[in-house]
């Protein structure tokens, strides 16, 4: 009986020893543009002040279902659940001001992220990169705003992301046009 104990003590040890970090597991995350997240025939929004939106089956079509895999994303943040200057709950929207001062995208390009610690949002538009697992799933999120309170539906979540400051990418779909105007990358 002990040898067991010990045997399974020792097993556990170097199981747990030789698993790679949490962080190298980012490390590999892939990094994907936004029309990864919409069907193949979805246009992108081009021109969000215009208050056209993809709305109805096409925008709750759902083209990313590899849970598994890490990716790595780039967008703006509109927070959720936020106190001060940390917030602790955000959605990821593909250009700055979505949602909360212009049409919102649809569901297929709105990711809420779960920050694995709070992020220290110092300006708003800037463009951050999440890393972490997609689940897709249609759900809606509630937050407030000037004007009152707003319900988004989303199409994608991450949970225990790490958040960086962007530092370049190359999405197509990622526009920098603001209700201020249009913001260098």
């Amino acid at each position: 009986m002990m040898k067991h104990r010990l045997f399974r003590l020792m097993f556990g040890v170097l199981a747990f020893a030789s698993a790679p970090p949490v962080s190298d597991a980012f490390a590999a995350a892939q990094p994907i543009f936004w029309s990864a997240l919409r069907p193949a025939d979805q246009a992108k929004a081009t021109m969000p002040l215009s208050g056209k939106t993809v709305s109805g089956p096409q925008g709750e079509t759902f083209a990313w279902h590899d849970e598994g895999q890490p990716v790595a994303l780039t967008g703006f943040v509109l927070p959720v659940d936020q106190d001060g200057d940390l917030v602790y709950e955000f959605m990821l929207v593909p250009w700055a001001g979505a949602c909360s001062h212009m049409p919102s995208p649809p569901p297929n390009q709105l990711v809420r992220v779960v920050p694995q610690e709070p992020l220290h949002l110092e300006r708003m538009y800037e463009p951050v990169t999440v890393t972490g697992s997609l689940r897709p799933g249609l759900d809606q999120a509630q937050f407030f705003m000037i004007d009152g309170v707003r319900v988004l539906a989303y199409g994608y979540s991450m949970s225990h992301a790490q958040v960086a400051k962007a530092t370049a990418t190359d999405d197509p779909d990622l526009l920098t046009l603001s209700p201020f105007g249009i913001l260098p990358r």
